[in-house]
């Protein structure tokens, strides 16, 4: 079976779930390849096992001639079933005009591809984001014929709720990662509870395998990471300053792994904190970004709720950090609470509350040992749950049984 996956930004580094899925596709014998919808970014790291599927990778330009002719083409092939899309879109977005202007301007695309598809023998399309990526599969199917599934994550579904009960009842099923995304599609967005099913994300299974941490020896920092996008809907300002309602007494280092829009103002607030004691590391490729979770006490994930609805799903991070059997303090935001569950797999806190971190951070270096308690049961349920390979196996007997 030939499979395209449509994604907008590629490659990108917070998205590795979009790569393991494509390498599952291919490791089951599938022809498996990534669409990307926005230009390629040549800036980002690209893991080495992830190179030969960003090597393969297509795109067509949102006005390119190439594809304007395919758009042509599809739209004379199916006047009334591109007029019809038109509508749907038009209708949709009336109200957000933002979302309607980038809509109708991913048209040509979603018509080109959709020939493309045809042309290319492609069976499936796979859309990884409810979002804009669903649009353009969504456009593509109706003007091909090629049947289109999608998954839902996060801001794709909280954004705005417009088309995606018409991309819902096109498709031939929808997937999501969480229990409360499920809840939020069925009551916001209207979608057929029946169409919807929960596959989670994950992590590869040798990464569960990981020893628990040891408590630090005397004289040693109690060490904290945090990894991800410096944007504010990440919460690391937040982080710094639980880490200012510390005790004076403990002994404590933040390491920081990622870069983003926020670091420059991160970085001068982290020097109202003790000299020395907070690192910026950047954005680190992933066996490095494994080892320095591996060097963790604790691993931190601060979310909060971002401008315009934007928010996390269930963040890798988390599951990268439980699988190595690192006990976890997250949010209370989306469906993290279904990955870390309080008291039992962690730890939770109410979005953007510093003090209740700062008393979190506090209890759990009191407590180290039971807190290792805690992150045992953290990595069996990612080990138990949470198995890329085995979630990536659901997710394509979904789109090989469309």
């Amino acid at each position: 079976m030939k499979i395209w996956a449509i994604v907008s930004d590629f490659p990108k580094v917070t998205e590795t779930f979009a790569l393991a899925n494509v390498q599952a596709f291919r490791n089951a014998g599938h022809k498996a390849d990534v669409f990307h919808i926005k230009p390629f970014r040549s800036a980002e790291i690209v893991h080495p096992e992830a190179r030969g599927i960003v090597d393969d990778a297509l795109h067509l330009g949102y006005a390119a001639p190439r594809t304007v002719l395919l758009a042509a083409l599809a739209a004379i092939r199916s006047p009334l079933r591109t007029a019809r899309v038109i509508r749907r879109i038009v209708g949709a977005f009336r109200a957000e005009p933002r979302h309607l202007g980038i809509s109708l301007m991913l048209l040509p695309q979603g018509l080109a591809l959709g020939q493309l598809a045809r042309r290319s023998g492609v069976d499936r399309l796979y859309a990884e984001f409810a979002g804009y990526p669903a649009t353009v599969a969504w456009i593509a199917s109706r003007t091909s014929g090629i049947p289109f599934g999608f998954s839902a994550h996060a801001h794709d579904i909280f954004i705005t709720q417009g088309l995606l009960d018409v991309k819902a009842r096109a498709a031939s099923f929808v997937r999501t990662i969480s229990d409360f995304n499920r809840r939020f599609l069925v009551q916001k967005a209207c979608v057929s509870q029946d169409k919807i099913h929960v596959i989670r994300c994950g992590v590869a299974p040798e990464r569960t395998q990981s020893a628990l941490p040891v408590a630090p020896t005397e004289g040693e920092p109690f060490h904290i990471v945090f990894v991800g996008a410096l944007l504010p809907r990440k919460g690391v300002d937040v982080l710094l300053k639980a880490l200012s309602h510390l005790p004076k007494t403990l002994n404590w280092r933040l390491t920081i792994v990622g870069g983003g829009s926020q670091e420059a103002s991160l970085r001068v607030a982290a020097e109202d904190l003790p000299d020395g004691c907070v690192d910026f590391l950047g954005a680190l490729p992933s066996d490095q970004v494994q080892q320095t979770m591996a060097e963790a006490h604790l691993v931190v994930v601060p979310s909060i709720e971002g401008e315009g609805g934007r928010s996390e799903g269930i963040p890798v991070v988390l599951m990268e950090a439980m699988a190595q059997g690192r006990p976890v303090i997250a949010s209370r935001l989306s469906g993290i609470p279904e990955l870390v569950e309080e008291g039992l797999t962690g730890w939770l806190v109410l979005p953007g509350d510093a003090r209740v971190l700062a008393t979190r951070i506090e209890q759990v270096f009191g407590n180290y040992q039971g807190s290792l308690g805690l992150a045992a049961a953290g990595q069996a349920r990612v080990r138990a749950h949470y198995n890329i390979e085995q979630n990536a196996a659901e997710l394509l007997a979904l789109i090989e049984g469309d």
